[in-house]
């Protein structure tokens, strides 16, 4: 082989390296991109979820209250109706 072989010969492993690094560093950069994505997206769902959450405890709140008061005023007509009975 010629020296000029050889250098034609190199020139082309070096191309082809190099088309293939860019190809690496394209596909690296395309997986960065959608990691960002994905990690953005359980972020939102995260908060949505938190927001659920908020929601729920509050209506769970209100519940508890209604049945305390519920069962305050059950507790007062079983009294009444005590009382009545024993009259």
């Amino acid at each position: 082989m010629t020296e000029r072989e050889l250098l034609e010969l190199l020139v082309d492993k070096v191309t082809s390296m190099e088309e293939k690094v860019r190809r690496v560093e394209e596909s690296q950069i395309r997986m960065e991109d959608e990691l960002v994505a994905k990690v953005k997206a359980l972020f939102d769902a995260r908060e949505v979820q938190l927001d659920v959450n908020d929601r729920v405890l509050d209506s769970l709140s209100r519940i508890e209250g209604k049945l305390d008061r519920l069962s305050l005023k059950v507790a007062y007509h079983d009294s009444m109706l005590k009382e009545l009975s024993k009259a």
